[in-house]
Parts: C-alpha cells; sequence; structure tokens
C-alpha cells in the first residue's frame, strides 16, 4: 500500500447499484449514500498498522482553559498508551488575536502539567512547521490541487450578496447555505472577472445528496445530511486558509491517526471529511469528548470562578492534583479509586471508558483532591514547598529546621492548598482567648470551671512546672499533664477542652500535646518572625492573669480594651 507522510493512502470504491457499503470492525468507514443514482463508501486503515499518533492543537488567543488541558491530557494518554506520539501544533491562523506571549503560556501550562510533546515548538520532529502561520505555502499548495480537480471553484460574491442570501434563506425558513452562485459559471464568467481584479474565495463544492457516517470512538456512529451544508469557503479573499481547511491539511499532512477533541468540533468533521476525501488523504479515528460543564450544567465559563490552568497553578494547586482530576472529568478506570498519577493513569487510560456525557466541573473536588495529593509528597518536598511559603509570608526567619518539620507535620491534615498553610500556621501562634470565651461556643467551657483550671495552671507556669516538662518533650509533657489532672480530679475531654481553650485559646485545633509543644519551641528558638503575630506563653499567661471570669458568667459586654488580645 503506498503511504503519504508515513500513513496509508485512502482507498475509495465505487458502487454503482445504489447500495451503501460500510466497512465494519477496526476501520475507519465513511459512507456517501447517494439517493435514486450512486453513492460510495470510502474507508481508512489510517492508524490500524502505523504508529499512532495524536494532537492536541490549541489556539494561542488566551490562557490554557481546563477543557482545552483536559483534551490534551487524553491525548497524551492515548499516544503514551499505546507507544504513540504526542504531537503540539499552534493553530494561529487568527492573526488579529493570536499572540505570541498566549502561545508561550499555553507551553508553559502543558509542561507545568507534565505533558511532554514528541513533536511541536521547542522540539522541532519531520512533520513541521508546527505552527500554521509558517505552513500558508502548503495551504495554498492544496488549494491549487482542489481547485484543478475541480473540487473547489472561485466565488466573487460580495459581502452584501452573501448576506442578501441568507435573508432569504431565514424567510424561506432554510439553513444560511451558500446557493451556488458561482458554482457553474463559465470559464469566461471567470476570466472577466479576475481581469476586473474582484476579489474571490475558494468554495468546497459540496455533494448536492447524500450522507456521511463516522464510527466516533466515544459517541459511537454519527451522521450528517450533505443538504444540511452548502459549499462552503477554504480560502479567504486575502489569501488566507480557513480554519477546517488548515486543519485537515494539517492533520494529513502530519500522519495523525487519532484526533481526539473537544465535541464542539465535531460538526467541523463533515467538511474536514469531504476535503480529506477530495485530496485523496487517509481519514483519523475520530473521538469527540464531551464538554466540561458548571455545576449547574451550563459550559464552564469566567464567572463560574477560575477556569484556565494557569489561575488554579497560581492558586497553589498541585499539578499532579490537576491532571489527576481532569482525567477524572468523564473517564475512569472501571474501579472505586480515584488517586492516579500520571504515570499510573498511561497504564489504566483506554478511549474506551471515556463516557460521551458530560462532566461537572467540583472545585470542592478539586480542592480535596490536591489536598490528597499534597499530603503525599515526600516528607522533605513538603517540608521545603510549604517553608519557603511561610518564610516568604514573613512568619518564619528560615525555610528549613526541626520547627518547620514539627509544623508541617502538625498541620498538614488541615491544608488542601499551599496558601492554607499561611493560615494554618498564624492561627496557630494567634491566642484568641477573650473571642472564644464570649462565644457561643465557649459557653460550656465556662460552665464548667474553668476559671478554676486557669489558676491551677498559672500556678504550675508560675512555678516553673509547666516549662520544665515542656523543655523535655512529649515524655515531660505527657507526665506533667497525667498528674496536673489527678490534682483536678479531671481526665479525658474534661480535661483537654479547658486546656486547649487556656493554652491555645480555641476551641478546636490539632493535637493539644503536639500543639503546646510547638508553641513553646517557637518562644524558645526565636524561628518565628516578632511581627507574626505570635502570642508567646509569657503574653498568654500576662493575659490569663487579667481575665475577669465574672464579666462572662454575668454576660456583661466586654470592655473595649480586653477584646484586643
Amino acid at each position: 500500500m503506498a503511504t503519504l507522510a508515513g500513513a496509508p493512502w485512502l482507498r475509495a470504491r465505487l458502487i454503482s447499484n445504489g447500495q451503501s457499503l460500510l466497512y465494519c470492525g477496526n476501520r475507519q468507514s465513511l459512507c456517501f449514500r447517494s439517493r435514486g443514482r450512486r453513492s460510495f463508501s470510502v474507508f481508512a486503515l489510517a492508524g490500524d498498522e502505523g504508529v499512532v499518533r495524536v494532537r492536541f492543537a490549541p489556539s494561542p488567543t488566551g490562557n490554557l482553559h481546563v477543557g482545552g488541558a483536559r483534551t490534551a491530557l487524553f491525548n497524551y494518554l492515548y499516544a503514551r498508551s499505546k507507544g504513540g506520539k504526542f504531537i503540539l501544533r499552534i493553530e494561529d491562523t487568527d492573526l488579529e488575536r493570536s499572540t505570541r506571549e498566549s502561545e508561550e503560556a499555553v507551553l508553559r501550562d502543558l509542561s507545568w502539567l507534565g505533558l511532554d510533546w514528541d513533536e511541536g515548538p521547542g522540539v522541532g520532529g519531520n512533520y513541521g512547521p508546527y505552527r500554521q502561520s509558517e505552513r500558508n505555502a502548503l495551504y495554498k499548495q492544496f488549494a491549487e490541487k482542489l481547485l484543478q480537480s475541480g473540487h473547489v471553484y472561485r466565488c466573487f460574491c460580495s459581502a452584501e450578496e452573501l448576506e442578501k442570501m441568507k435573508e432569504i434563506a431565514k424567510l424561506k425558513q432554510l439553513p444560511p447555505v451558500y446557493t451556488g452562485r458561482w458554482a457553474s459559471a463559465t470559464e469566461e464568467e471567470v476570466l472577466e472577472e479576475l481581469a476586473k481584479g474582484t476579489q474571490y474565495t475558494y468554495r468546497f463544492r459540496v455533494p448536492k445528496e447524500g450522507s456521511l457516517k463516522i464510527d466516533d470512538l466515544i459517541r459511537g456512529e454519527v451522521s450528517w445530511n450533505f443538504d444540511t451544508l452548502g459549499d462552503f469557503v477554504i480560502m479567504r479573499s486575502n489569501g488566507q486558509p480557513v480554519y477546517n481547511f488548515c486543519v485537515t491539511v494539517d492533520d494529513a499532512t502530519m500522519a495523525i491517526s487519532h484526533v481526539i477533541r473537544a465535541e464542539e468540533h465535531l460538526p467541523n468533521t463533515l467538511r474536514q471529511a469531504l476535503i480529506y476525501k477530495a485530496l485523496g488523504f487517509p481519514m483519523p479515528h475520530f473521538a469527540h469528548v464531551s464538554l466540561i460543564l458548571a455545576p449547574d450544567r451550563s459550559k464552564l465559563s469566567k464567572r463560574h470562578g477560575a477556569t484556565s490552568v494557569g489561575q488554579f497553578r497560581d492558586m497553589g494547586y498541585l499539578p499532579q492534583a490537576m491532571v489527576n482530576y481532569l482525567a477524572l472529568l468523564g473517564w475512569g478506570d472501571g474501579t472505586e479509586n480515584e488517586f492516579f498519577t500520571l504515570e499510573q493513569l498511561v497504564g489504566k487510560f483506554t478511549i474506551e471508558r471515556v463516557n460521551k456525557s458530560g462532566a461537572i466541573f467540583d472545585s470542592t473536588k478539586l480542592r480535596w483532591m490536591n489536598g490528597q495529593h499534597l499530603r503525599s509528597l515526600p516528607s522533605e518536598e513538603l517540608n521545603q514547598i510549604i517553608g519557603e511559603r511561610w518564610k516568604d509570608a514573613g512568619i518564619v526567619t528560615e525555610a528549613q529546621g526541626v520547627f518547620v518539620q514539627d509544623a508541617v507535620l502538625l498541620l498538614k491534615d488541615g491544608i488542601d492548598l499551599i496558601p492554607d498553610s499561611e493560615k494554618a500556621l498564624s492561627s496557630l501562634l494567634s491566642y484568641p482567648l477573650y473571642e472564644t470565651l464570649a462565644s457561643t461556643e465557649g459557653k460550656p467551657i465556662l460552665e464548667d470551671g474553668v476559671s478554676e483550671i486557669a489558676k491551677s495552671l498559672l500556678a504550675a507556669y508560675d512555678g516553673g512546672e509547666l516549662s520544665g516538662a515542656l523543655a523535655e518533650g512529649q515524655a515531660g509533657w505527657k507526665n506533667w499533664v497525667k498528674n496536673f489532672g489527678k490534682l483536678l480530679k479531671r481526665k479525658g475531654k474534661s480535661l483537654f477542652m479547658p486546656l486547649r481553650v487556656l493554652l491555645t485559646g480555641k476551641l478546636h485545633g490539632p493535637d493539644i500535646g503536639a500543639t503546646t509543644l510547638l508553641l513553646y519551641k517557637a518562644g524558645t528558638s526565636g524561628c518565628v518572625v516578632p511581627q507574626a503575630g505570635f502570642v508567646t506563653f509569657d503574653e498568654r499567661f500576662k493575659i490569663l492573669r487579667e481575665v475577669q471570669w465574672e464579666s462572662f458568667s454575668t454576660n456583661v459586654p466586654l470592655s473595649a480594651g480586653a477584646v484586643t488580645h
């Protein structure tokens, strides 16, 4: 079988008995049916006998949307799972909106996600250039080929004429398709317009009768009637190629075997299939992925919050979590497992398990998943990431050390995003005792005799017993708190809840023993920046001495000075 750019030539068979032919099995099939006269069936074996080659082809007109990122991911996973090639192509024919800055941002986001491409910008390859703006000569070459073969013709209609056609079609309640004004023009008519210098477009001749059928790898059988499509433009009057023409030429000459793209491109398949056949190119396999939807089942957009990969990166999300979550938007491995690394996804991904219904983007689920990936990082890496965040935020003096390690270990279960770590540590270092005692939740603590426990705790601190115990570490704390409980004849919640409030100023938090030890280290090691809002033990016990317990028990409003602690 002859090949074109590494892919087999398209084989076509004409059938004159009016019966259409559909090839099944692993072949990509096209059935062109004519009513009354003849029909033809076109099939291709692209990708069946060679290397799987897929492409992601973003337009550099903005940031990489999560929908585009998922499409790129599915292409990447399919290529890697089949031992194939993942190609990146930049579709920058929209000269007014395309920018190199946007292209760089897209490349940066793909690299951040770990989706490395085998061919494309910055990498090169044998099928370049990989920017459409650099492939104009190729498009013109194939446009001329179609003109010579009669598959396209010059259309000299003005914008006013085209608009009038649309208005007439609307009045007749017909599709706004081109009427074919120049489809049957004589050579003399064409030469006359050329001599006058009239601008023209290249229009593709669409069969008047018949239909197209494809077997989409995700959506199953999809068909279109030709009468829904008028003769369409492939080259504008300024010489610029139209999207569907560029895509078809690019996919064919780059030997793309599988086109995995968003379902919004499904209607483009009819135009592209006609161009494939007219040029004698093999048809790739098509797989159209459903849209990502907002919780209200509308198309995910900026009004729903962050939608671009760069935004989520800036918010502190990990690339591992983004990849994991995007993969689950419309795909699953058939188990209850939801936690995957990129390598595991490559091993498990199949296009057959991609769901054809829309997937809901759940930001709460994404946040949870990020927390799972964050806590699964090696402790050294997690300590470094969070330690640097704390140092940059002006909370600690050094990004590493025993205090940072202990703080990360204590607080990590409450951190889903890296920025959460700032609030977590700042909260730990604070001492909102008055606010807690004045709250509704604090009332049971007051009624449980917390004022008497406070007196005993002050005595233990003033006598040096508490500080001495904390200096001994975990064992010292355990021994002290056990004896303190015996002294008060309290244990369990009746002991630890009042102690938590008195030592931390809060009703809730991580383990009280580990918290108290960490606060002691913060006060003795000098690792916390003085301006970080840290309330030392000396300051905490000074506040504790000044509490007027009767003002809480009698619901007397606190003085203005009292609530500033």
